[in-house]
C-alpha cells in the first residue's frame, strides 16, 4: 500500500488528521519521475519514493546529509520528509537543499515534531509550530498549498505523560513498567484525536504539523 508507514501509526494509536491524509495522498498522486524521501527508512512509504538516509538501514537506497543532498539541481519530482527537521541542526539549509534538487512545479510533503518530547537521530536540535513551519518553508521560496495538524492534541498529552514516567519520575525500571503501563491505559485518551485533532484550533496543541508545499513555476 502507498501509505503503509501511516497504516502502521494508526494501529500503535497515531490518530493523524483527515487533512494530513488527504495532503499525504494528494502528494503520492502527483509525484512524477524519481522522488525522494528524505530520513526514510527502514521501511518504504511508497515503491514510488526512493530512499536517502545516513546509513544504510533497511530499505535505505541513497546515502546522504539532508543538508548537502547527493541528487543534481531539478532533478526531484516530489520530496517526503517526515519526523527528520527536527534532527537537522540546520533545518533552513536543508530545506533550501530541497527546493534546489526539486523540480518546478514539485511538491514537498513534511510532518515535523510540535509537541513532543527530546528524540535524538542522531540528535534532536528543534520543534515547529505550524507558523514556524511555514515560514521554515516560505523563505526558501516553497509556495505553501496546505498545512494544518497532523497528529492531534491527545497523542501530545499521552507522549508527554509517557516520557516523564519513563525518563524523569521515577527514575530507573519503575518508571519504566509505570510509563508501559500509562501507554495501554492511555488509548482511549489517544482515541479522542479522531474528533480533537481535525478541529480547527488542533495545529495549537498537536503532537506534529504537516505541509505541502509546491516550488513555483517562477522560479
Amino acid at each position: 500500500m502507498r501509505d503503509t508507514l501511516w497504516k502502521l501509526a494508526l494501529a500503535g494509536g497515531d490518530r493523524r488528521s483527515k487533512a494530513s491524509h488527504r495532503a499525504h495522498e494528494r502528494f503520492l498522486s502527483e509525484v512524477s519521475g524519481v522522488a525522494l524521501s528524505i530520513g526514510g527508512g527502514p521501511t518504504r512509504i511508497s515503491p514510488r519514493l526512493r530512499n536517502l538516509n545516513i546509513a544504510f538501514v533497511g530499505e535505505v537506497d541513497l546515502l546522504g546529509d539532508a543538508h548537502s543532498l547527493p541528487v543534481a539541481s531539478a532533478s526531484v519530482g516530489g520530496i517526503h520528509c517526515e519526523a527528520v527537521l527536527e534532527h537537522l541542526e540546520f533545518p533552513v539549509t536543508a530545506v533550501s537543499e530541497m527546493f534546489r534538487v526539486l523540480r518546478t512545479g514539485g511538491l514537498v510533503y513534511a510532518a515535523t515534531p510540535f509537541l513532543q518530547p527530546f528524540h535524538g537521530y542522531p540528535s534532536h536540535f528543534q520543534n515547529f509550530t505550524l507558523e514556524g513551519h511555514r515560514r521554515l518553508f516560505q523563505r526558501a521560496g516553497f509556495e505553501v498549498v496546505d498545512a494544518g495538524c497532523c497528529v492531534g492534541p491527545s497523542f501530545a498529552i499521552a507522549e508527554l505523560v509517557r516520557f516523564v514516567l519513563r525518563e524523569t519520575w521515577p527514575a530507573g525500571i519503575a518508571g519504566r513498567y509505570l510509563a508501559a503501563a500509562w501507554w495501554l491505559v492511555s488509548q482511549p485518551v489517544r482515541a479522542t484525536d479522531l474528533v480533537f485533532a481535525n478541529m480547527p484550533a488542533a495545529h495549537l496543541v498537536c503532537s506534529t504539523t504537516y505541509l505541502l508545499a509546491r516550488k513555483p513555476a517562477s522560479v
